[in-house]
């Protein structure tokens, strides 16, 4: 949940475990489409201006939401996602060179890929005989 009271909770509970006053970057990992993506920027901005983190990202976001988030923090005047962690690598080429395209260029929006190696598959790992 990207929920005001699940982000704070979320964060304060990280650090005490990490032992940290802070992280470098937090993402928000996959939409949340029960909790209005205003209260979720909000949220975000919050835990930067209290210095819980540098940075926040989204993570498996579809462009037209990130454009929105972007969209809402500008218009507010908070702090704007600047990343995208998503999958790509050979077999899952389209979302990152085809949908988020416009995002990266237009907002100059960065990305952190996850899975380059599709889960060990392009590997090799699974290849039989081995």
């Amino acid at each position: 949940m990207l929920s005001r009271k699940h982000l704070r909770e979320a964060v304060t509970t990280s650090l005490a475990k990490l032992q940290l006053d802070y992280v470098d970057i937090v993402f928000c990992h996959r939409p949340d489409f029960e909790t209005p993506l205003e209260e979720t920027c909000r949220a975000m901005d919050w835990m930067i201006e209290e210095g819980y983190a540098f940075y926040w990202a989204t993570s498996e976001w579809a462009a037209d939401r990130i454009s929105q988030a972007i969209e809402i923090c500008d218009r507010l005047n908070l702090h704007k996602p600047i990343a995208d962690q998503c999958q790509y690598h050979m077999l899952s080429r389209d979302n990152v060179e085809n949908n988020l395209r416009e995002c990266y260029n237009e907002y100059r929006y960065g990305t952190t890929i996850w899975s380059p190696l599709a889960g060990g598959i392009l590997s090799g790992k699974y290849n039989d005989g081995e």
